[in-house]
């Protein structure tokens, strides 16, 4: 039986595999942002809300299924296929740059109910409490030359 994301997680954070716990915490935050609500959107991407979203909260989740896919269990990379391939989909009307009422448009809803699922199927409510300090933890193992503030 293949294990559930969370206790995936906890392992690689217990075998040090600090830069892999860091890009499943990255992948939480993002996915966070995903599934709210466009006024939140809005409200916390200050420049070119397409660019900003796309590099900062859509790339992660590419990434983490690149290296990860097989690490975590069917449910969850599906979930996360389709939040990858929901923000692929999202047109240019409601993908624009300088356009921060881009997050209300309607393709939206189906890219923020997948983002929740993800969230869900990775165990977002038992692991988020502790993603602060996990992602600290994990900046000072993988630059232990660089000042805690820059983290």
């Amino acid at each position: 039986m293949q294990e559930d994301f969370t206790d995936s997680f906890w392992t690689w954070y217990a075998t040090d595999e600090f830069r892999l716990v860091l890009d499943a915490c990255e992948l939480m935050k993002a996915l966070s942002f995903l599934q709210s609500p466009a006024s939140v959107q809005a409200a916390n991407i200050p420049d070119c809300p397409a660019c900003e979203t796309w590099s900062v909260m859509m790339l992660p989740v590419n990434s983490f299924l690149e290296r990860c896919s097989v690490d975590i269990t069917a449910p969850c990379s599906e979930a996360l296929n389709t939040v990858w391939i929901l923000s692929n989909e999202l047109p240019e009307s409601a993908f624009r740059c300088d356009d921060s009422n881009m997050f209300y448009a309607e393709e939206w809803s189906a890219l923020r109910s997948a983002a929740a699922e993800a969230l869900q199927c990775m165990g977002w409510e038992t692991l988020r409490p502790h993603l602060d300090n996990v992602m600290l933890e994990c900046h000072q193992a993988l630059f232990p030359h660089r000042d805690a503030s820059d983290a």
